[in-house]
């Protein structure tokens, strides 16, 4: 299967430039890994807003109904300008595939960036994300944002890479299909992935492209972009990774023998009960493809969504 480039923002300080407060960089393994697969947009919105290396922290606290972002000991406060920044960055940011931020920053923060009290004397019992993280997650609602941190769980890092490659192969369909039968082949190709997803907009996508004579061709790519996205935003889970299993084990049911259908509903149990990885499953399944040279399920994104280097 061909794997085109996801085009991700990721934060500078990730291996890529010594601009931490501290002057430091981040050498973080996966990231490190990452940026062989990916075209990157390097940002770093505390350095880009003008504000030196190394420099004082800086921390976000609320203010009533707002947070904002001030560097303690100065109590200069840099709300203003790092909102300005991330409007104008974003705005002109075009199509990407996804962001990978730096964990429990107060710009680039996933949910876990410490949060203080107006008097800056206490931590709220709650974290935020940081102010550019914020805006992303405005602008970007259904694309994958998160940080080097929470990628250290193998279920969000598993999402992150299967959404970022999936939004890199639609962006290439829609900046280059010909007719229909693009969409239907693509559509084809993802159907156990957007299954994983979102079930229920998968069975929306089927009705838009059995209409699409309706709507004619560029009206139906807009629907269905707008409905691929809508499923990509959702997560995953084991249990939706169950039924998507379940239902490539009746695919195969009559293919395979009944020892071997035995086995395949124990591991399909071992793996709801996280005594199985899911990667040893998937596995012991391709070995049924191969065997069968089954070409439906052999073009089944589901199966390998990104580089295996990368899991």
């Amino acid at each position: 299967m061909v794997q085109y480039k996801p085009r991700i923002v990721i934060s500078r300080c990730l291996n890529i430039a010594p601009v931490r407060y501290n002057g430091g960089i981040i050498n973080d393994e996966f990231s490190k890994k990452l940026l062989d697969y990916v075209e990157y947009i390097a940002v770093c919105p505390e350095v880009d807003i003008g504000m030196p290396v190394p420099r004082p922290t800086v921390l976000l606290y609320k203010k009533g109904d707002q947070i904002r972002m001030i560097e303690p000991n100065s109590k200069k406060d840099y709300t203003d300008e790092m909102l300005k920044f991330s409007e104008t960055f974003l705005k002109s940011l075009g199509e990407v595939d996804g962001f990978l931020l730096k964990a429990k920053s107060p710009s680039c923060g996933v949910k876990d960036t410490k949060l203080y009290q107006e008097n800056l004397k206490g931590l709220i019992n709650a974290r935020s994300s940081g102010l550019f993280a914020q805006r992303a997650m405005e602008y970007y609602p259904y694309l994958p944002i998160e940080d080097e941190g929470r990628l250290n769980d193998y279920w969000i890092r598993r999402d992150f890479l299967t959404k970022i490659f999936s939004h890199a192969r639609f962006r290439y369909l829609k900046n280059n299909y010909k007719d229909i039968n693009d969409l239907l082949k693509f559509h084809q190709e993802h159907k156990y992935l957007l299954m994983l997803y979102d079930p229920h907009t998968l069975k929306q996508m089927g009705n838009l492209l059995a209409n699409w004579k309706k709507y004619g061709l560029d009206e139906t790519m807009k629907r269905y972009a707008n409905l691929f996205h809508r499923a990509l935003s959702k997560k995953s889970d084991i249990n939706k990774h169950s039924n998507v299993l379940q239902h490539i084990y009746g695919h195969l049911s009559e293919k395979i023998s009944d020892s071997e259908k035995r086995h395949l509903l124990k591991m399909l149990d071992r793996l709801r009960k996280g005594k199985l990885q899911l990667e040893t499953l998937l596995e012991y399944i391709k070995g049924f493809i191969y065997r069968f040279n089954d070409k439906y399920l052999q073009s089944q994104i589901y199966l390998s969504p990104f580089p295996e280097e990368l899991i």
